[in-house]
């Protein structure tokens, strides 16, 4: 994990690219992605601006929410006091929103979802959460992850604005459950299915009965999961077809566990940075396309550290928050 003033100084860039690529200004989309390249951190970053950055455009009025911007506001107010401090302006209060859905929060925890009310859920780094709709839905939702429940009397929607949940759907015909995920829907009636959200894809997972994937704006269905299959949507591209995959893998997260399949280091080291304080970064670029396998408890980032070393010529350096892997020269 980067030091707190570096990550503090990530969030805000990211809220920036955040306001000017939603927020109608101009954007340099080659710098955009030159930016998310240089740091497997800069993508996590953005994940969550552009989450919290929807959720104020959309006019979110929930307790949580609305916390979450006094706290902003409070302290940009704070900053403009100050020599140096910054203006106050919808990309601070956006970058403050980025702090608020950051801030630790440990543990596995259950909440309860009351009829007609719009319910904002968010998890910390590490932290997953299982929320009780009131349908009788169950919802696991895991670490890093912006959700939405929109229940009404006659429909269910849900908008997984980042990160990834699965959803043990009660049965209900009459209110299929809509699971929006960025240009993506996901269908249900009574079924199990994960679906996770990155700033530029979308994977749907199936486990029991059937889900129906479709675009958001036209409601072109583009396929009919079964049980077994995954689907990976990659946002402004024609959708691959379904694919079979190893269940027990692609929910390992559920008990704690990580399983990479021939997966870069790189992708590998975010994908346990978003369970432990601790975080791996990979400071070598000769190391971050090395592909790696094998299952990992989440959280336990030394351990993962210590393989890597055992398969590979890496050296490590540690501070109390980050160990920094270099090629041995």
């Amino acid at each position: 994990m980067p030091y707190p003033l570096q990550q503090s100084l990530i969030d805000e860039t990211a809220a920036g690219w955040a306001a000017r690529r939603l927020g109608g200004g101009m954007s340099d989309e080659a710098g955009f992605e030159r930016w998310l390249e240089a740091d497997p951190h800069h993508a996590e970053a953005y994940g969550r601006a552009e989450a919290i950055w929807r959720l104020m455009g959309e006019g979110a009025g929930t307790d949580d929410l609305l916390a979450a911007r006094r706290d902003a506001l409070a302290r940009a107010r704070a900053g403009r006091g100050r020599p140096g401090g910054v203006r106050l302006d919808r990309r601070l209060v956006a970058a403050g929103l980025v702090a608020a859905v950051a801030a630790p929060v440990g543990g596995l925890w259950w909440s309860r979802h009351r009829e007609g009310q719009d319910q904002l859920i968010q998890t910390a780094l590490g932290e997953q959460r299982i929320l009780t709709l009131s349908d009788g839905s169950r919802v696991t939702l895991d670490a890093l992850s912006v959700m939405r429940v929109r229940y009404t009397a006659s429909s269910r929607a849900i908008d997984l604005v980042a990160g990834r949940a699965y959803f043990e759907v009660a049965k209900d015909a009459t209110r299929p459950l809509r699971v929006s995920a960025g240009p993506r829907t996901v269908t249900a009636v009574g079924t199990a299915f994960s679906v996770r959200r990155e700033p530029r894809e979308t994977t749907v997972v199936l486990t029991e009965g059937k889900v129906a994937v479709s675009n958001h704006e036209s409601a072109t269905t583009l396929a009919v999961l079964r049980p077994g299959q995954s689907m990976v949507l990659v946002d402004g591209m024609r959708a691959g077809p379904p694919q079979a995959i190893d269940l027990d893998g692609a929910l390992a997260w559920r008990r704690g566990q990580v399983v990479f399949d021939n997966v870069s280091l790189a992708d590998a080291a975010a994908e346990m940075n978003r369970y432990s304080t601790l975080q791996v970064v990979v400071a070598d670029a000769r190391l971050r396309s090395l592909r790696i396998s094998g299952t990992f408890n989440t959280g336990e980032s030394r351990a993962f550290v210590e393989a890597m070393q055992s398969y590979f010529p890496i050296r490590v350096r540690s501070t109390a928050t980050t160990v920094e892997l270099h090629a041995v020269p």
